[in-house]
């Protein structure tokens, strides 16, 4: 790019940024909570006039209607979903750079952080976390947000997560992110308790060839660290039923001769539950590290920090 398409890039971004108001994001920002006038304007201190003339010249300036009339609220058009995360991550950028970080107070907060979890980090992490903040923090809110195969960044970026825990070899994680080891798990193996192998120490790695094995995989993914290590040795293993949840896998294998194998803070859970023997796995079988993922842009956020911190003293 030259100086000459620089300065009509610049000069193309100056004409745009005059034409937006920052008082009708904040308009915005409020009528997609609300989806209705009256309320909006109460949350602003508006006549509903004043908020009437707000949503036309927003309309104007977005050329979209943004809210249209439905049976019993407003509803948002595609393109002010699109903008409703944006625009309010934009807002609240513009408090943190213009406003000093004021202190955390966990008694008082009723921040909501929105977490980004795999089904271990949902079953073992958020009840843990949960219990901690019912004491320290008891006006908070957790979200827990199911990880999929998508690129995690954007939604970091835009605060539609507050942060990540998620396995070591999450691949979708940018070196633009920071990430963070925090704790390992092992895998085991788990049979009904009326299983022939019940009560075995161990299983070799000819027995675990050979049994139908349960799979639970909640993304619905054919492979995880399990089908990688046995490919390594040359092996596939037989899987008789795969389901997204590792309770309805117990439930399975407590009924029958199939084998699960689960990390081991989730098999203690399970063995809790359901009639299941724990059998330590062939020699050599995987493990797995959950990392802590959050984005550079709340490297500072005092909420986010002091969440983190939490996390970071439950195991």
């Amino acid at each position: 790019m030259n100086n000459n398409d620089l300065s009509i890039h610049e000069i193309n971004t100056n004409s745009m940024l005059r034409r937006i108001d920052l008082n009708l994001l904040l308009v915005f920002d409020v009528l997609m909570q609300e989806k209705n006038v009256s309320r909006a304007a109460e949350r602003v201190f508006l006549s509903q006039s004043a908020m009437s003339n707000a949503l036309r010249r927003l309309r104007e300036m977005l050329d979209d209607p943004i809210l249209v009339r439905g049976a019993k609220e407003m509803q948002p058009t595609p393109r002010a979903l699109a903008l409703e995360a944006p625009v309010r991550f934009i807002l609240q950028q513009v408090v943190r750079t213009i406003q000093p970080a004021q202190p955390f107070e966990p008694n008082t907060s009723r921040a909501r952080f929105i977490i980004g979890m795999n089904d271990y980090s949902e079953n073992v992490v958020l009840p843990a976390l949960a219990a901690c903040l019912h004491q320290s923090a008891p006006n908070v809110e957790l979200v827990a947000h199911m990880l999929t195969a998508e690129d995690p960044e954007p939604l970091l970026e835009t605060g539609q997560l507050s942060f990540i825990i998620g396995v070591e070899t999450y691949s979708k994680v940018s070196k633009r992110l920071r990430s963070e080891n925090w704790i390992s798990d092992r895998l085991v193996c788990l049979v009904s308790q009326n299983h022939p192998l019940a009560g075995r120490q161990h299983l070799n790695l000819k027995q675990f060839e050979e049994l139908r094995h349960v799979y639970p995989s909640p993304l619905g993914l054919r492979t995880n660290i399990v089908e990688t290590w046995l490919a390594e040795q040359g092996l596939q293993r037989s899987i008789a039923v795969t389901t997204r949840n590792y309770w309805v896998a117990a439930q399975i294998v407590s009924g029958s001769d199939y084998l699960l194998s689960v990390p081991f803070r989730i098999a203690t859970k399970l063995m809790n539950h359901f009639p299941l023997c724990l059998l330590e796995p062939p020699k050599g079988f995987p493990g797995f590290r959950l990392n802590l993922i959050w984005h550079p842009l709340y490297e500072s956020d005092p909420e986010t920090q002091w969440v983190l911190n939490q996390v970071r003293k439950l195991f």
